[in-house]
């Protein structure tokens, strides 16, 4: 079964609750619906998983690239993005179809976006045309998929060369790096808490027969310095993520018999590479303190305390036995009150 047909919560929006429940439910919307994110960090990083872990099948069935001589604003991009995805939720066929025989289209994504609103309807529509062309006969057969530029997908390219060419980082990169061990990628992990079932897929996850470990990996690029990668850790939660996928690694099957083996789960790894290279990529360990924070929560060395992943379901579970959905568990349980903390 495919990991989004698995019917269970799942980290990356659960740690969501932890902002408000309105976060949560915002976050589990746009998973079920299978929103394309057009984020430009969420779509280069996808790109490179794939790359390390994926096939180019799966690349060519998510991802369009697109020629750089096609030039087009990012405005004029947004109105005819617009145009395509709404063909697309009417199943039109665009192949034969010019963007000049779609004239009322063009406005009425115009008006939705206030663009040129200042500018007669005829001169606006025929801005569109001159400018978007090009762009509108590159993608319109590309429905479904997300469009990449020529520049993103090469330094997707130099990224993955970075890490599997790099002294620290390629031997959890290049799959045949190391005799007598096995690489799962994608790795699924299901387990049940508290009669709520959790699932979480990681990146990569290596059983190493020499020494007897077992590596949980999962990758990042980031479009900072990768030496700043230690807030980005925190800011974004990636311990939360790292505690739910370990604890689920220890409950897999295929895993459980290689720790009854005398296998060790060894410490969890993030892979960081910087989407421009200015710095080499690097590995970042997770060690047991971060892991316990990430779990069931506790404080950091600068004072801050943080929930884990033990206090988000006593949030979910709270929210759904009392359908609390609108504000946090703490205000219903202050009648409508919140204390300003020092």
């Amino acid at each position: 079964m495919e990991y989004r047909e698995i019917d269970a919560l799942n980290q990356s929006s659960l740690k969501k609750i932890l902002e408000s429940p309105q976060s949560y439910l915002q976050a589990k919307k746009a998973q079920q619906e299978n929103r394309k994110t057009t984020e430009d960090h969420f779509i280069f990083g996808s790109i490179l998983d794939i790359m390390l872990t994926g096939t180019k099948e799966e690349f060519e069935s998510k991802y369009a690239v697109v020629d750089d001589a096609i030039k087009c604003t990012e405005s004029v991009k947004s109105v005819i993005d617009n145009i395509i995805e709404e063909c697309n939720s009417l199943n039109m066929d665009l192949t034969n179809v010019t963007l000049d025989s779609m004239r009322d289209l063009i406005l009425q994504h115009c008006n939705y976006l206030g663009l040129y609103p200042a500018w007669k309807e005829e001169t606006r529509v025929n801005k569109i045309i001159e400018l978007g062309n090009g762009y509108f006969e590159e993608i319109k057969n590309t429905i479904g998929k997300i469009v990449v530029s020529e520049t993103e997908y090469a330094k997707a390219v130099a990224c993955k060369m970075a890490l599997s060419s790099d002294k620290y980082t390629r031997e959890f990169v290049v799959k045949k790096a190391k005799s007598n061990r096995d690489i799962l990628d994608k790795f699924i992990i299901e387990f049940n808490w508290r009669g709520y079932n959790i699932k979480g897929e990681l990146d990569r996850v290596i059983i190493d027969h020499n020494d007897k470990t077992i590596i949980p990996i999962d990758f990042k690029s980031t479009g900072k310095s990768v030496l700043g990668f230690n807030s980005d850790f925190w800011y974004y939660r990636y311990d939360f993520q790292a505690a739910v996928y370990k604890y689920g690694l220890t409950l897999h099957d295929d895993i459980a018999k290689y720790l009854d083996q005398g296998y060790k789960i060894s410490n969890f790894l993030y892979i960081v590479v910087e989407k421009n290279l200015f710095n080499s990529p690097m590995v970042f360990i997770v060690n047991q303190k971060v892991l316990d924070i990430g779990f069931s929560g506790g404080t950091l060395s600068n004072g801050k305390s943080l929930d884990g992943f033990e206090q988000a379901m006593l949030r979910y579970e709270y929210a759904m036995n009392n359908n609390a959905w609108e504000y946090p568990m703490e205000y219903y349980d202050n009648d409508g009150e919140m204390y300003i903390e020092l």
